[in-house]
């Protein structure tokens, strides 16, 4: 029979092997977890940026799989969107992103880029874009910065839901006022935008928080300069411009 001294020996022998394959899992498991693969090219359709439980951060996309966007927690209706970059704020909520097209219609071919950032559980804000309308070999072109806003009350959700009910309305009159009225009240207003028109005028082009146009320092499609202000009846002033 074994004295107590080998069995002692034979459970610290036991116990130290134990340690050593312990260890040794859970070395091999960290190095597998942090280790970083390199790739000189990949070919991918879709790439899904998660934070640690799971939170979508970014979506890097072609058209096809492009994420429909989402919002207080929730994704919204699955619809055709552009390729490239979808970003998502610490909640999971859309608020910006990078696309570019090039799209084919019957009045002729919609191409361009726009970078935007969205308001809180709203849409786009300020953007940077390049916007074209090619037909028959003719560009008519709107490059610039924009910087919009919403009323206090409106939220992307409520706005949605507010349209997706007056889509339901038959006569078509009555839907038409309706979406004008829902547009008045939640949408987006421009305050400012800097470049160059579809007009192919030059500029800055600043309005009140309602949206309407109060002041432009442009030069025109024929060169020359203007600074103009417009008041609430919608008519302009010109003031002269002396040149040297």
């Amino acid at each position: 029979m074994r004295t107590t001294a080998s069995k002692v020996k034979a459970l610290t022998a036991y116990s130290t092997l134990m340690t050593i394959i312990m260890a040794s899992l859970f070395l091999f498991s960290f190095h597998k977890m942090k280790k970083i693969e390199s790739f000189e090219e990949i070919n991918v359709k879709r790439i899904n940026i998660l934070e640690n439980d799971g939170t979508i951060r970014m979506v890097i996309s072609n058209r096809e799989k492009q994420h429909s966007g989402r919002m207080n927690g929730k994704d919204t209706e699955k619809r055709e969107r552009p390729s490239g970059m979808i970003f998502f704020n610490d909640e999971g909520d859309e608020c910006g992103g990078l696309i570019y097209q090039s799209k084919k219609t019957e009045e002729g071919i919609i191409a361009g880029m726009s970078i935007s950032m969205d308001q809180y559980e709203n849409d786009q804000v300020v953007q940077l874009s390049n916007q074209e309308f090619v037909k028959e070999g003719k560009i008519q072109s709107q490059r610039g910065l924009q910087i919009n806003n919403y009323p206090e009350e409106s939220t992307y959700s409520k706005s949605n839901e507010l349209i997706t009910e007056a889509e339901k309305i038959e006569d078509v009159k009555l839907r038409k006022q309706k979406m004008n009225e829902i547009h008045k009240k939640y949408g987006s207003k421009q305050l400012v935008f800097l470049g160059k028109t579809r007009g192919n005028s030059q500029g800055l082009f600043i309005a009140n928080s309602d949206g309407q146009l109060k002041m432009m320092i442009y030069v025109d499609d024929k060169g020359e300069p203007k600074f103009q202000t417009i008041n609430d009846k919608g008519e302009t002033k010109d003031f002269l411009i002396v040149e040297k």
